[in-house]
């Protein structure tokens, strides 16, 4: 029996999904045939050949030209079916450290993308994770520290100093911790900020705790 589905809003945010999707199986058709290889980043971590979220794209495979030839592959593919085109010079691709650059030359080639290490920073966390966690994870007592220092301590109550540490200085952090357990020196200095904030009268001084 012939089915008619009613979709009530724009219908080009599911026509995306339905898209992805396909992006998706192809991916997992290409691990199953052992075109690709996917990527673990702990031994307790799955392994993954791509991580989608809203419009941005991450793809992984060892490196070598074999497996960046089947990636493109797929993604031309993927830009067959809904008509649309990757902007490759806004994408960018990131090597492991062991990756030699006459390797890595060779491999920009066949991807068609120069721009290395795109960003710096994704969803506020530094996307190169080579140094140490404490360093990594650093920048978040920086950020909240210029979020204490340039906050207007002395205009505020009591009052508005605690809407702005529960609504403010408490979700700088949050999504970090959701991804990282912070080191205790971190943390210790997360409150210290906060501590400080609360008690001075004038933003510019510690105060009396």
């Amino acid at each position: 029996m012939d089915r008619l589905f009613l979709v009530e809003g724009p219908l080009s945010p599911y026509l995306f999904i339905f898209c992805t999707e396909v992006l998706i199986t192809h991916f997992r058709t290409a691990e199953r045939l052992t075109l690709l290889t996917e990527i673990k980043v702990s031994t307790a971590s799955p392994a993954i050949s791509h991580l989608l979220f809203v419009d941005d794209s991450l793809f992984f495979c060892r490196a070598t030209k074999e497996q960046c030839e089947v990636v493109l592959g797929i993604l031309h593919r993927y830009e067959w079916v809904p008509g649309q085109q990757i902007y490759f010079q806004k994408s960018s691709v990131q090597f492991g450290h062991t990756v030699h650059n006459r390797l890595r030359e060779e491999l920009k080639g066949v991807l068609g993308i120069i721009t290395v290490g795109g960003m710096a920073s994704y969803l506020v966390i530094p996307e190169s994770l080579g140094e140490a966690k404490t360093k990594i994870i650093s920048f978040v007592q920086d950020r909240l520290q210029a979020w204490a220092s340039g906050w207007p301590a002395r205009l505020l109550s009591k009052g508005g100093k605690e809407v702005m540490i529960k609504f403010v200085a408490t979700s700088v952090p949050t999504f970090v911790m959701s991804c990282f357990r912070l080191h205790n020196m971190v943390t210790r200095k997360l409150a210290s900020a906060i501590s400080n904030f609360w008690w001075s009268s004038s933003g510019q001084t510690r105060g009396l705790h």
